[in-house]
């Protein structure tokens, strides 16, 4: 490589695109590749500071009213295949169903009701669906080529 090479100059800058599940309006559903569960994180917004974990997807289909601001869009945002999203909960009961979840099968999420909060002042209870799926052999394939093992 040229000493006078300026990777601001000459490289390829990489754009970073966030998509985070948020689920706005009962219906809402995501479908999606489980790439990554191993990812923790303190939640910031309680006081309690409970562990986060990020699972980390790779879309296939789905419809969001996604949240801004505290706003729910009037408009869905529509899940497109290769996508990348995450979802972040501490929730237990959320855990608990996504805990036998395998990096590269197909998860369904599905907001299917909101209950009221049990205290006041804080946000109603969204209750999610989770249907773990088949493997995606596409994913699994991919991954096995890339590092040269056997998933199974």
């Amino acid at each position: 490589m040229a000493k006078d090479y300026d990777v601001f100059e000459e490289g390829k800058e990489v754009e970073l695109k966030y998509n985070s599940i948020k689920f706005g309006k009962v219906g809402d559903f995501f479908e999606g590749t489980l790439t990554d569960n191993s990812k923790k994180m303190p939640n910031q917004l309680s006081q309690k500071h409970e562990v986060q974990t990020i699972f980390v997807f790779k879309g296939r289909r789905g419809s969001l009213h996604l949240i801004n601001d505290k706003e729910v869009d009037k408009n869905a945002t529509t899940i497109n295949p290769g996508e990348e999203w995450s979802f972040i909960t501490g929730k237990q009961p959320m855990l608990k169903m996504l805990k036998d979840a395998k990096i590269g099968q197909v998860i369904g999420l599905k907001f299917t009701e909101e209950r009221p909060a049990k205290v006041k002042g804080y946000n109603k209870t969204k209750i999610v669906k989770v249907v773990l799926g088949k493997m995606d052999d596409e994913y699994v394939a991919a991954q096995e080529a890339d590092m040269n093992i056997d998933f199974e």
